[in-house]
């Protein structure tokens, strides 16, 4: 019996480090490899609450930081092993990064996954692409915990947000 407690001991101290572990990264424009300097990295952490076939998603902690000027970026962990992580990386310019999803076409991101170090490239926005479009994108990855702790990045997509706008106005006005 002790070493069945032993091994369950290492375990969770195993579990415990994972989620605890900083979380750092470097973010690249994707054409050229240079460093972005100035992104917004959000994190946040979920936790599922309710009852099996009546579960949610509730936000559990949110941090945020921008990259210095070599692209670095250092967020601290969270320590509950039962939460979910969901990483969101905007630049003026530049198409959203989210680790769940993929713009323009929403496809599920296959190509990430959680390590220090990571290389995040973001592809420059393009001429064919729809600010609502983006702006839809964004506050899907962004809008479900509280927006009070998310000021970096509803500072910095407030200009996306105008050009959605200006974007409808245009195309209702037709």
């Amino acid at each position: 019996m002790k070493i069945a407690q032993a091994v369950l001991f290492l375990v969770m101290i195993l579990m415990a480090t994972s989620c605890n572990a900083e979380i750092t990264g470097t973010v690249v424009d994707a054409e050229t490899g240079e460093s972005i300097e100035g992104a917004v990295v959000l994190v946040e952490w979920t936790i599922t609450k309710g009852m099996p076939g009546m579960s949610y998603s509730e936000s559990y902690e949110v941090k945020e930081a921008l990259t210095d000027k070599e692209g670095r970026v250092s967020i601290s962990g969270v320590m509950n092993p039962f939460t979910h992580r969901d990483l969101t990386i905007y630049k003026k310019g530049y198409v959203a990064w989210n680790s769940a999803f993929i713009f323009p076409d929403y496809k599920k991101r296959t190509d990430f996954k959680w390590q220090p170090g990571y290389v995040f490239k973001l592809d420059k926005f393009k001429p064919e692409y729809n600010y609502n479009a983006h702006w839809a994108f964004i506050m899907d990855s962004v809008v479900s915990g509280p927006l009070e702790k998310k000021k970096l990045m509803m500072n910095a997509v407030k200009w996306e947000e105008d050009k959605a706008f200006e974007e409808r106005r245009k195309k209702d006005s037709k």
